[in-house]
């Protein structure tokens, strides 16, 4: 009885190292945080201009969703920085969420995974991107005039209704995007010379 336990258990130990072996030579994608930034520096910008041009001063929740379905298209727009296709959600703390998309439906279904989040620090007047690995990059803003358009009004009043406050962001480690490099797991890709 004694010599089947040990062999199952010799057998179990090579089994685990095997597995260990096999999908730790897999590594997952990494997202390129540089590129999330940019990318979701662009969207607002713009989405800011197309509000401006409206007389929109307060945006409204409507326009919130309608402007995460415009940074989903922006993150998957030429040249792509992630193999697979990408989906955003805004969640009601006013994060952002990216998710991988495969099937395009801009839905989040149950086997679509998280690999970035966006929130915005308005006391440090930045955006903040993180992965899956906890890795954060930071944009900085001079001035307070990308904090005043009607998109990050309503960002920033969702954060205030889920408890999140200005300080919030205050003694979060983040790499600035200057100094931000993209793991190796990330694919290239950039946006800002397109822009």
């Amino acid at each position: 009885m004694f010599g089947n336990i040990k062999t199952i258990a010799i057998v179990g130990v090579v089994g685990f190292v095997a597995y260990s072996m096999f999908y730790s030579s897999k590594s997952e994608q990494t997202a390129d945080l540089g590129q999330v930034l940019d990318r979701t520096e662009f969207a607002i910008n713009q989405y800011q201009e197309y509000l401006e041009a409206n007389s929109i001063a307060e945006a409204s929740d409507e326009q919130v969703d309608e402007f995460t379905g415009y940074l989903a298209q922006v993150m998957n727009s030429d040249p792509r920085f992630y193999d697979e296709p990408l989906g955003m959600e805004v969640l009601s703390d006013a994060k952002f969420s990216g998710f991988v998309d495969p099937n395009a439906n801009g839905t989040r279904d149950s086997s679509e995974g998280e690999i970035f989040t966006i929130e915005i620090d308005e006391a440090n007047n930045r955006l903040i991107a993180t992965d899956t690995t906890g890795q954060s990059a930071g944009l900085r803003f001079s001035g307070a005039g990308f904090l005043a358009g009607a998109l990050i009004g309503n960002l920033i009043s969702r954060q205030r209704s889920a408890g999140i406050t200005a300080s919030s962001f205050n003694n979060r480690s983040v790499t600035p995007r200057n100094s931000y490099s993209a793991p190796r797991s990330a694919r290239s890709g950039g946006l800002r010379a397109g822009k």
